[in-house]
């Protein structure tokens, strides 16, 4: 039979017969004892297809072979096995499905995680800078600490003398606190009577500026009469002026009809006599008017006078009324004076 398997190869009749001369035997089917079985005979890449094949249709045989339990036994363990896998399915499906929403929850928190993860970055970065800031200051700090040190040894090294000079000021002080309570009550006493001053010098300045103020109206009331007066006297000088003018012209005239006469009488000799009476009469005409002419500078000059001495009473006039002017600023600026003590004493007072 080895020789005929041989020349014809190995057949699946072959292996199903020696995998059944296997399993009688009580052996496992393998490539192996299948081939033993066989004679040692056929290739194990021929054997193996055919025993696969051969077990895929004697399983119970096979796994009564391999395992040694009855067939139905394995059965129900199979059954089991199965009902046990499909609960571990139902499982692993809930699992996975609860895993699913864990994972879920999971991105959401690793995002919002990111989320934090980025806001502390930045949080960070500004920490950074915070931090590079506070070192820079940090070190100003211990330069700073460093020459307070260096002062605060000189302030200990002066501290001692310091302390004898405070010990001597103390004593010092008790006498100045004395001498501040005496000054206090003094002040107090001092207020009082500059505020009872205070009065008096405003109802006193009060009274100045009302005097002043009627010496003003009635100043006001005589330079206004004064300068009516003064128009009238200059309307009168100037009509005097214009009759002065007048007499001038007229005794311009006169002289001059005289030197007419005058010629006349060196050609007519023979009206020597009548010219002289001429002459005469012309002569008292002169003379009068000459007269009258003087009069009226007489008039002139005393209305001059008369005109600047109304002239010095308007600037006396005018001179009073800038000194009345001067002394009635003076007292508002004294009046404000107090006044602005007054406020400061009663702010002080408050």
């Amino acid at each position: 039979m080895e020789a005929l398997m041989a020349r014809t190869g190995i057949l699946y009749s072959h292996v199903v017969h020696a995998a059944a001369k296997v399993v009688a035997d009580g052996k496992n089917p393998t490539v192996d004892s299948v081939r033993e079985a066989l004679g040692g005979t056929g290739s194990k890449s021929t054997i193996a297809p055919l025993l696969k094949r051969w077990k895929a249709e004697h399983q119970e045989t096979v796994i009564e072979a391999e395992t040694g339990v009855p067939a139905p036994l394995l059965l129900a363990v199979k059954a089991v096995y199965e009902q046990l896998q499909e609960d571990a399915g139902r499982q692993v499906t809930q699992a996975r499905e609860a895993q699913r929403i864990a994972l879920q929850a999971a991105a959401e928190r690793l995002e919002q995680s990111e989320t934090d993860n980025r806001n502390l970055s930045q949080t960070k970065l500004a920490l950074a800078a915070d931090l590079a800031q506070t070192k820079d200051e940090l070190a100003q700090l211990r330069a700073k600490h460093h020459a307070q040190a260096l002062a605060l040894a000189t302030l200990e090294s002066d501290n001692g003398g310091l302390r004898e000079r405070l010990a001597d000021r103390a004593a010092e002080v008790a006498a100045l606190n004395q001498q501040l309570t005496q000054t206090r009550q003094q002040f107090e006493h001092y207020q009082e009577a500059a505020a009872e001053q205070r009065t008096r010098d405003r109802q006193a300045a009060d009274q100045r500026a009302a005097r002043l103020e009627q010496d003003m109206a009635g100043a006001r009331q005589h330079l206004q009469r004064q300068q009516t007066d003064l128009a009238r006297q200059e309307a009168q000088i100037a009509q005097l002026a214009g009759e002065q003018q007048q007499w001038q012209a007229a005794a311009e005239a006169a002289r001059t009809q005289l030197a007419g006469l005058q010629a006349e009488r060196d050609q007519q000799s023979y009206q020597f006599q009548q010219a002289s009476l001429d002459n005469a009469a012309l002569a008292d005409t002169l003379d009068a008017s000459q007269a009258a002419l003087d009069d009226v500078r007489i008039a002139l000059a005393v209305q001059q006078k008369q005109a600047d001495f109304f002239k010095e009473q308007l600037s006396y006039a005018e001179e009073r009324e800038a000194a009345r002017q001067s002394a009635l600023l003076a007292l508002i600026g004294e009046k404000a004076t107090l006044q602005a003590q007054l406020g400061g004493v009663s702010e002080n007072g408050i």
